[in-house]
């Protein structure tokens, strides 16, 4: 047995719980949303100078220290299971899977680093910017380096979120979830040292 571990953090009225271990691997019934991402999804908006179709996928590209990120318009999600995955194609910072979004800035973020082999799980407030709900922190099932392919899953039960890399249950996490709830997107990050470029495939969520 498992004892979970837990952290609290608490943001202006945020409390956030995470644990390890006891979670469910199952698949959510339904799929209400299976994009390959091998085509531009139009739910994105226009494609542009950091955001586009390359080689059969859809990237995100910046030169140094940038980050940007789209949501899939038009839809809606409260309980899910939602997953992406994602593959640097030189060497980056951190990228993942956009959630619980209520508008195009304001989210919650999933996300995994190929350079230090962490995961975190970040809050966007279009009028205060970033706050931490668990600081990335180191996990075996990520997959590091360049070209390495990372899977990211989460499933969403009220306030209860699953989180799971490369098919392994990694933690769990209370937060208050949207009163209704949110769409997905994708969402990637570069460090001050170099370019970097992400490759996303397969994102889906289901219900």
């Amino acid at each position: 047995m498992v004892t979970p571990i837990f952290r609290s953090v608490a943001l202006a009225g945020l409390v956030a719980c995470f644990g390890l271990g006891g979670i469910q691997a199952s698949r959510a019934a339904q799929a209400v949303l299976t994009d390959p991402l091998t085509s531009w999804p139009l739910n994105f908006g226009a494609q542009g100078t950091s955001m586009m179709l390359k080689d059969g996928f859809v990237h995100i590209t910046m030169p140094t220290s940038g980050v940007n990120w789209a949501t899939y318009a038009g839809f809606n999600f409260t309980d899910q299971d939602s997953s992406v995955t994602i593959t640097p194609k030189t060497a980056g910072s951190d990228a993942g899977l956009i959630f619980w979004a209520t508008g195009p800035s304001d989210f919650y973020f999933f996300g995994v680093s190929d350079t230090a082999g962490t995961f975190g799980i970040y809050r966007h407030v279009a009028a205060t910017g970033w706050q931490p709900i668990v600081p990335f922190m180191a996990n075996p099932n990520v997959k590091t380096g360049a070209t390495a392919v990372n899977t990211l899953r989460l499933v969403t039960k009220g306030n209860l979120v699953s989180l799971f890399v490369n098919g392994q249950p990694i933690g769990k996490l209370q937060i208050q979830a949207p009163p209704t709830g949110g769409t997905v997107g994708i969402i990637g990050e570069g460090s001050a040292k170099a370019p970097f470029d992400y490759a996303y495939s397969n994102l889906s969520v289901s219900q």
